[in-house]
This record gives C-alpha cells, structure tokens and sequence, in this order.
C-alpha cells in the first residue's frame, strides 16, 4: 500500500497480513519497519566455545547479555534508543544503507556519503538519509573535498546515533567465537535439524550464517555442502575458516543448476535449504524503502527455480527447508504452493517458538507483533 503512515516507505505489493482493517495495523507494521528490533542478537559458535564460557568473557568485558527463549546459541542484549539527534546547520547526506548503520549508532565511511557541501574537519555535523531524515550526528575527521576525491575512510564519528547497541564486529572473538545473525535466521536451522551421517547443500550460502549454523549443530559427522556464485566463494570460506568450520564444502557457480555442480550426489541429497534473493521488506530498520508488485512476482519466479532445483537434488523422503527475509506472500506461500505442485508434499509438525505465526505453509514473523525482523520459513516440505 503506497503512501500511507507518513513514511518514506512505499509498498505495492499485497503485503501478507491478517488485517481485519487495512491502514490502522499496516501503519503499525510500516512504522515497526522504521525501527530496529528491541535485542541485539549474535549465536555463539558451541564448536569453539560454549555459551557459559562465551557469556563470562563478555561479562570480563563489562558487557552482559543473555540467552533467548528458544535457541540456546542465540544470545542478546537490548537495543537503547531512541534518542535526540542534535541538528547541525551543516548536513551529510548518506545512502540509504550508511543511513540505516548510523542509525544503529555505526561511523560514516565515505563511499557511502551522497552529499557533504562545505564540511571541513572538526565540524559537527547532522547526518540525515537521502530524503533529509536524521539518523544521527558526530564530527567531520577530514574535509569533504578530501574524501569526495579518495572515497575512502572514515568521514563522520558518530556522537549521537538514534539508536545505541554494542558493534558486532568489536565483540570479543567475532567472527571466530560468535557471529552475528538474527534470531529469525537462526531458526532455519533449528527446524532443518540436521542428522549426522546426511548429506545437506544450502543453495543460497552466502555470507554464511545458516550454512555455518547448521555445520555447528551437527559437525563434522555430516556432509555440508555451500553453493553460491563464484565471486562469493572467497569470502564464504574465509567466514567458515575463521569459525573453525573447515569440513565443509564450498562449491562456486548459479545453483539453480545445482544438480549438475553436484554431479553423482543429485538425487542423494537428504536435506537442502534456500533462502534465495528477495525483495528484502522484513530488514530492519529501513530509513526509505520502495517495492513494487512487479518487484515481488519477479523475485517469486526466480525463488521457484531455486525450490526445481532442490527437488532434483532430494533423495526420496529428503526434506526442504524455504525462508526469506521478506513479508508477501507471493513471495512466501505461493512458493510453497509451487513445492507443492511440483511434487513435494507438507508434514506438518510441532514449532516450539514463542515467537512467530504459524500458519498453514509456514511460520511468519512480523516486526510489529513479534519485534523480530519480518520473516518467513517454511514448514517440513518432503520429496
């Protein structure tokens, strides 16, 4: 629905709601969009460290967080804010993903500055998204006609972020000990639940957090196989090195042709999971977003050749695991219901979440009504 709330967020695409009215609980789910989520998450990595061990180095640190309800390798701590943002006379313009990280209380480097007029080292300065929405302010470390002509390093130190919670990548071992992931993320592969002895391929791996969830529940005992394009591979095994996860197997190339990267094992496979590219609407926080329904039947029809392919792969009796990051359910159910008329079939079973709808195809959560990022994961599809 386009326009409404008096947001920079506009959305044409049927979004999937159980709406008994239209604008009141819609406005309350765009403006849950605008905001981050109320706990900052990470999953401690249980094959180097276990969560008590984990949870007293940070503590040594003078940082405390605590375990979540449902995943016992999630951990959190809240999210402060918001706050005022003083306003400056002179203003940096940011793009919309440097907008959304110093909303989150992250400097702004400058590849990601659109406009800087005048500023010069020192000054204080007001940071706002490319449609003039503060997002925080700090201090200029160098002067704008510098690092317009360098585009790169920091630019603004950010002083007064809307929003405060602890950098992810300044935890004690990240990377190697914990890895930062939401906690709608981490339930993929909980309800994978992947066996020792199974052969399991994410189609769709990168940066590596499922992937690497997975391969921690069940070790080396299992086969666990990452796809994804060429000029990801690099960078997928440098997250699996560093988290000790050095067994599993990291294959480059368009996984909508997985069975044939795969050769022998197509066929073989005993579980798959995709999480293919979506339209994105349940990340938060968003400082302006734009989608379109076209925008969602596009990505639907290239989210189906992903869920083909994985059946190609499945042995008879393998089971699929389907999730995205967004909120439609052209995106979401009507993909399952393409699972289901290409052959797979639905065993529904229980969930044990506190959070979350579950629904016929599916559990969903909603940022407004779970204060999670907005999510969907499909529930036991079968070859």
């Amino acid at each position: 629905m386009e326009g409404l709330c008096g947001h920079h967020i506009y959305y044409d695409v049927g979004l999937s709601e159980d709406l008994d009215s239209v604008a009141g609980p819609l406005c309350r789910l765009i403006e849950s969009l605008t905001t981050p989520s109320p706990r900052l998450y990470v999953r401690v990595n249980t094959f180097r460290v276990s969560v008590g061990e984990y949870l007293d180095i940070l503590r040594a640190s003078g940082l405390s967080f605590y375990v979540d309800e449902d995943i016992p390798e999630a951990i959190w701590t809240p999210v402060e804010g918001p706050f005022g943002i003083p306003l400056y006379d002179k203003l940096v313009v940011a793009d919309k993903r440097a907008s959304e990280s110093v909303l989150m209380g992250s400097d702004l480097y400058a590849p990601g500055v659109l406009e800087a007029g005048n500023v010069r080292r020192g000054d204080l300065v007001t940071v706002v998204s490319p449609r003039r929405a503060p997002v925080g302010s700090g201090i200029a470390v160098v002067d704008w006609g510098e690092a317009r002509i360098s585009r790169r390093g920091l630019f603004v130190k950010i002083t007064n972020p809307a929003y405060k919670a602890p950098k992810v990548s300044e935890l004690p071992g990240s990377g190697e000990l914990v890895y930062g992931q939401a906690i709608t993320s981490m339930y993929v592969a909980r309800l994978l639940d992947p066996k020792p002895g199974e052969v399991i391929v994410d189609m769709t791996a990168a940066p590596g957090g499922k992937v690497s969830h997975v391969a921690q529940l069940v070790g080396p005992k299992a086969r666990v196989i990452a796809i994804d394009r060429p000029s990801k591979v690099a960078k997928l095994k440098e997250t699996l090195s560093k988290l000790g996860l050095h067994w599993v197997e990291v294959v480059g190339g368009d996984s909508r042709y997985a069975s044939e990267l795969l050769g022998s094992i197509a066929g073989r496979v005993d579980a798959v999971l995709v999480d293919p590219p979506c339209t994105d609407i349940g990340v938060v926080p968003k400082v302006e977003d734009y989608k379109s329904y076209k925008d969602s039947v596009n990505a639907s029809e290239y989210q189906k050749q992903f869920v083909r392919e994985a059946y190609r792969l499945l042995k008879p009796g393998g089971r699929l695991v389907y999730s995205t990051c967004t909120l439609t359910d052209v995106e979401n159910e009507a993909v399952v219901e393409y699972a289901l008329n290409i052959g797979f079939k639905l065993e529904d079973y229980e969930v044990k979440s506190s959070r979350g709808k579950k629904g016929d195809y599916g559990i969903r959560f909603t940022p407004h009504r779970d204060r999670t990022p907005g999510f969907f994961i499909s529930l036991k599809l079968v070859k």
